[in-house]
């Protein structure tokens, strides 16, 4: 295992259970976080499409070069910039919404694709204990989830699974798994514009790599994921950037266990265009359970991830491949105008609002847009919310 600055040192984060649980009475808010929505829940639209507005936690990240890459970084959402790990930055919202801090999007993917989901089982957390057992064998369906994950080829022409070339995922899982040794900060690991303030770090990695080339070994922290994510010529690579984002992270106990509730029609924008094509759309019950389950995660004050395409906030451009454009965001707010319910999401792509669909552009402000329901169900085949 390579380190290029300092030796892997561990920090003792968890507050012993029994002092968690004597702050959650004390502390304003930390009693609140605790309170948890029931497992099997009535959901119905809300039928007045009643003004909600989630309070987001204030942002502090900045721009890598100060001011000059945008003006108000912090008062824009977190920008995912070229990287395609949407899923990522959306679960973070949807986390910071739940616990009251800006959390790190990159720490959420890294442990998307890397955290021992072992270490789920020994977290000694009945509520957790008890999501797990629900959910059957959830070790497969993270497995199966991870399998998921792609590789792209840009600057990566051996198609290696370097952990800043892996795209997609899955929010659920990516909610289940931050569970796994507590909460970082983007104060502490910075992810505006994806992985730009890691440039110079993983440049110098490869280097040093193919300068003195690690000797393969079998590492037990790398040892159940997906063979998807595995390889000889990365497994040095990311076992180091794990290093890094540990020693970055001043990790502290989450007030509450993440215990994600999804309902899909689809696994992906792309299966979703596929049903569309057979003539077999989403029945109109299955539309108005993820309205209800958006409708239900914002009137008990939980901030919603939906899956749906970016092509219904901007134009698809001639050269674009992606036909699908798979994109995920938290839904933040809801109002009504003119006698239309809408919903505002939190696009984390960067993209201006000036580039978007002039009906949409006319609806957007640093990247947070308001789409009318029937915007928003043309292309939805997924809600996540946290109990």
């Amino acid at each position: 295992m390579i380190d290029l600055i300092h030796s892997h040192e561990r920090r003792p984060w968890a507050l012993p259970r029994l002092v968690a649980l004597a702050l959650a009475l004390w502390v304003p808010g930390l009693a609140a976080a605790q309170v948890l929505l029931p497992a099997q829940a009535h959901y119905a639209r809300n039928a007045s499409c009643a003004p909600a507005a989630l309070a987001m936690p204030p942002g502090r990240h900045t721009s890598v070069d100060g001011d000059d890459l945008s003006p108000r970084p912090s008062q824009s959402p977190l920008s995912q910039g070229d990287v395609a790990i949407c899923f990522a930055y959306a679960t973070a919202d949807m986390i910071s919404q739940r616990v009251g801090a800006e959390v790190s999007p990159l720490d959420v993917a890294t442990k998307y694709y890397f955290a021992p989901a072992s270490r789920l089982a020994k977290i000694r957390d009945p509520r957790l204990e008890a999501h797990l057992r629900r959910m059957g064998d959830w070790r497969a369906a993270i497995d199966a989830s991870r399998a998921t994950a792609e590789v792209t080829r840009e600057n990566n022409p051996k198609w290696l699974p370097f952990v800043d070339k892996l795209e997609g995922g899955e929010e659920e899982t990516a909610a289940l798994l931050y569970n796994v040794d507590g909460l970082c900060e983007d104060a502490d690991l910075p992810s505006f514009d994806g992985y730009t303030h890691f440039f110079a770090y993983f440049h110098l990695l490869h280097w040093r790599l193919q300068t003195f080339p690690a000797k393969a070994h079998c590492s037990a922290r790398l040892g159940d994921l997906a063979e998807n994510l595995r390889n000889p010529e990365t497994d040095a690579f990311n076992e180091a950037w794990l290093d890094r984002v540990e020693r970055q992270c001043h990790r502290r106990a989450l007030p509450t266990p993440l215990l994600p509730i999804n309902f899909r029609v689809a696994r992906s924008e792309a299966d979703f265009m596929e049903m569309l094509e057979k003539k077999q759309p989403p029945t109109a019950a299955q539309v108005g359970r993820m309205l209800a389950m958006i409708d239900y995660a914002l009137d008990h004050e939980r901030a919603p991830v939906i899956g749906y395409s970016w092509y219904i906030l901007e134009e698809m451009h001639a050269d674009d491949f992606d036909l699908a454009a798979d994109h995920a965001s938290a839904v933040i707010a809801r109002r009504k105008v003119d006698g239309v319910c809408q919903y505002r999401v939190q696009d984390n792509t960067g993209e201006y609002c000036g580039r978007m669909r002039p009906e949409i552009s006319a609806r957007c402000e640093n990247g947070r847009v308001w789409l009318t329901e029937r915007e928003l169900t043309k292309t939805l085949y997924s809600v996540t919310y946290l109990r």
